[in-house]
């Protein structure tokens, strides 16, 4: 009989991951979720993040568990910065389990409006304020890294995926050799009273790159995911904190709260662990609910 224990089915236990943006946000709380739960995890941020804080924290955080974290400064805005991430972590490791492609960033128009209430020229002066390096930055991070990490990283997560476990059993029956991208919600509606345009068009594109890679890498059953989530606390998206542009929506959405660590570390067990080896190509949305009531107009 297959073993049904939790333990068993969500364990993430001696695995290798690799976490993007891992210093704060989102990142922070997905390292967290897989030290916690006895993975080894590269911490991998911009050199100007609190990198060496969060490790420690991090491994005070892991030492029940026996999970540890090391971190790693990384611009991912660069191919050949990539590349060298990759070198790096193929001469520490023979195989990286999971591959979670998380940094992203958000480039708002310099003149902003409602666009709910605003003329047609006040509009068009906030759609037009946007600078053409913006759009490109945003794709760089939000798109295209994730990329040139899948790929870079890809004969790692295929030995993952390949790693003979005994029995008859390869590392990908257990979930291993993973990639799971940060997508966002925003991916799934038009409906703002901010102009997100940029940062939601980055995040379909990722979306459908989820679905493209996951066909190219389908023979070696190298899984390719995203996480779509909400309003969840980050630098990004201050939940909490006064002046939040979308403070006003938070109670709006069916759960009536925002998202929290929980929320986003539970998910990814789920995608990288034996429970979810079935699962590839997807995109999750983790919300809340909030697109079932986004309709345009908010």
């Amino acid at each position: 009989m297959s073993d049904l224990n939790i333990s068993s089915l969500f364990g993430v236990k001696g695995r290798v991951a690799l976490v993007t943006g891992g210093s704060s946000g989102l990142g922070f709380m997905i390292c967290k979720g897989l030290v916690v739960n006895g993975a080894k995890v590269y911490l991998v941020a911009l050199p100007s993040d609190a990198i060496e804080e969060k490790v420690n924290a991090l491994n005070e955080l892991g030492r029940a568990s026996g999970g540890i974290a090391e971190g790693i400064s990384c611009d991912l805005s660069c191919k050949e910065s990539i590349a060298a991430l990759a070198d790096r972590i193929s001469q520490r490791e023979t195989h990286l389990d999971m591959l979670i492609s998380n940094a992203g960033i958000r480039r708002d128009p310099p003149v902003a409006c409602d666009v709910l209430t605003a003329s047609l020229a006040e509009l068009q002066t906030s759609l037009w304020s946007s600078q053409q390096s913006d759009w490109e930055d945003t794709f760089r991070i939000n798109t295209i890294a994730h990329y040139f990490l899948s790929v870079a990283l890809l004969p790692l997560l295929a030995a993952a995926a390949d790693r003979d476990l005994g029995d008859g059993r390869k590392g990908k029956d257990e979930g291993r050799g993973v990639v799971v991208m940060t997508s966002s919600c925003a991916s799934m509606h038009n409906a703002t009273n901010v102009d997100l345009t940029s940062y939601a068009t980055s995040k379909a594109a990722t979306d459908h790159l989820v679905r493209l890679l996951a066909a190219k890498f389908a023979r070696f059953y190298v899984r390719v995911l995203s996480i779509n989530p909400g309003f969840v606390p980050s630098n990004m998206n201050p939940v909490g904190q006064e002046g939040n542009i979308f403070s006003s929506l938070f109670d709006q959405v069916p759960a009536q709260r925002a998202g929290n660590e929980q929320d986003i570390a539970g998910a990814i067990l789920y995608l990288t662990s034996q429970a979810g080896a079935y699962l590839d190509g997807i995109s999750l949305c983790i919300d809340g609910g909030r697109i079932l009531v986004a309709n345009g107009q908010q």
